[in-house]
């Protein structure tokens, strides 16, 4: 598939993955990285989402589009009618019907265009009449999804080329969220159990000795875990402790 690729492409991804961490992390997703991707891949706009579905909440919205850029945040409505046909609509739920969230997808991977533009999901949210959309979901914690989104509202659908772009993109897409996160937020916040469970964890202690020790039941060990690599952004426990630990005095558990 990299044959897809021109010498001019893998550079320009190079320097996109530079410019992106150098840029200042005011959005969610530095708008550097978000620009870039509409340089690489001919778009109307680019999209960094993350929805709590269970809850009904948009936790962020943030846009570039035609160099205006746009960012929401926390907007909750379980009865927004949204929920219901987000869930119906094939692309939104293919990684929860197949387990798969790694893939890059296109809408035209489950509709033609005469279809898409059948769907519920379509007719309600009153989208275009043509529309094309790319989208890779990034790690997230259980029960929500994080997403880039990029859409073209007319002509070609986007490529093969296109969608190995943002393919080879992904990993770093990600690293560069937890970098901006990390710089924006400094220390991360944790709550005074996840403190507990990441202390006894950096002694090396088992998720069954660390129960026992706390009283808590092994699947709550996990989950907490799960909390701290998200808010984090480390991949180990020793990387947890590392960027943690150092600054106990300072953290303001919540």
């Amino acid at each position: 598939m990299t044959e897809l690729l021109s010498e001019h492409d893998l550079r320009a991804l190079v320097t996109f993955v530079e410019e992106s961490r150098r840029d200042d992390p005011d959005g969610v997703m530095p708008w550097a990285a978000l620009d870039g991707l509409s340089r690489l891949i001919r778009c109307d706009s680019v999209g960094f989402t993350e929805f709590d579905p269970p809850h009904g909440a948009f936790l962020v919205e943030q846009w570039s589009e035609c160099g205006e850029h746009v960012l929401l945040r926390d907007s909750v409505d379980p009865d927004d009618p949204y929920w219901s046909l987000w869930r119906d609509f094939l692309p939104c739920g293919y990684p929860e019907r197949t387990g798969d969230r790694h893939s890059v997808v296109m809408y035209s991977d489950f509709y033609t265009q005469a279809e898409l533009a059948r769907t519920p999901f379509v007719i309600e949210m009153g989208g275009p009449p043509q529309m094309h959309r790319l989208s890779a979901r990034l790690p997230v914690q259980p029960g929500r999804t994080r997403r880039i989104i990029l859409d073209r509202d007319s002509g070609a659908d986007f490529s093969e080329r296109d969608r190995l772009v943002l393919q080879l993109l992904r990993p770093h897409l990600y690293e560069i969220f937890l970098d901006a996160q990390r710089r924006r937020d400094g220390v991360p916040r944790l709550s005074r159990r996840e403190l507990e469970v990441l202390q006894l964890a950096a002694q090396g202690r088992s998720n069954a000795a660390i129960a026992r020790e706390l009283f808590i039941a092994v699947s709550t060990v996990r989950k907490h875990l799960e909390h701290i690599f998200d808010r984090t952004g480390a991949r180990t426990r020793a990387e947890a402790a590392a960027m943690v630990m150092p600054h106990l005095s300072v953290v303001d558990p919540y």
